[in-house]
């Protein structure tokens, strides 16, 4: 087994844990993910969106929000686990939105490109965490390759200031943004947003980016 596919291994077993016994990150009950997804529609409502990906979209609570502002939505998650949770969910906009099951790393959202819109949330830490950083690199560029001229990329991580977990550390979220932006996207907008979960202060990093 090389690197790579070790790499996806360890995704896909580290992520139906978390999804196999329902939403371990509280993020369809938790005021602070509450908030923070609706910063991130209003990032977006300014214009509609003809096709719109999003890469780690566990049970699909922010995919059924952003659906109503994209006429196709494709929504991939590596758990089988999380998309059976996405596509029993329903909701609004539901009828629009493909759940698919499967590895952002393995690249298969390219065959349907160009996307207009393409989300990801609480995702490229992980990436990062469990592939090589050439890996992450070149999903930067495949992804800027598969966006459309004109299109839009946004990402929100969790930063972790006080240092409880060390994937979430203000350095290394801002690398990866970095990486995005080296690969060709500009930066359109940025912000940062503040709450409390369990007890514990996070920051998240809201970045959208502009295909030119």
């Amino acid at each position: 087994m090389t690197d790579r596919e070790e790499a996806g291994r360890k995704a896909l077993e580290f992520s139906e844990n978390l999804w196999k016994d329902g939403d371990f990150w509280e993020l369809e009950t938790s005021e602070y993910e509450r908030g923070r997804y609706a910063r991130l529609i209003e990032v977006l409502r300014d214009r509609r969106y003809a096709r719109g990906l999003e890469l780690g979209c566990g049970a699909g609570y922010f995919t059924r929000l952003v659906a109503p502002l994209v006429d196709h939505l494709v929504a991939y998650d590596i758990s089988p686990s999380a998309i059976t949770r996405a596509r029993a969910a329903g909701g609004v906009g539901a009828a629009a939105i493909d759940f698919r099951a499967g590895n952002a790393m393995d690249y298969a959202w390219r065959a349907d490109e160009p996307w207009d819109l393409v989300v990801m949330n609480e995702t490229i830490c992980y990436l990062g965490w469990l592939y090589s950083f050439f890996d992450v690199a070149w999903f930067a560029a495949e992804l800027h390759a598969a966006t459309r001229a004109g299109g839009r990329f946004l990402m929100a991580n969790t930063i972790d200031r006080q240092g409880y977990d060390k994937l979430l550390l203000p350095h290394i979220i801002r690398t990866y943004r970095d990486l995005f932006l080296n690969a060709g996207f500009t930066l359109d907008r940025e912000e940062t947003m503040e709450g409390t979960k369990n007890g514990v202060e996070f920051e998240t990093l809201i970045s959208l980016f502009a295909r030119p």
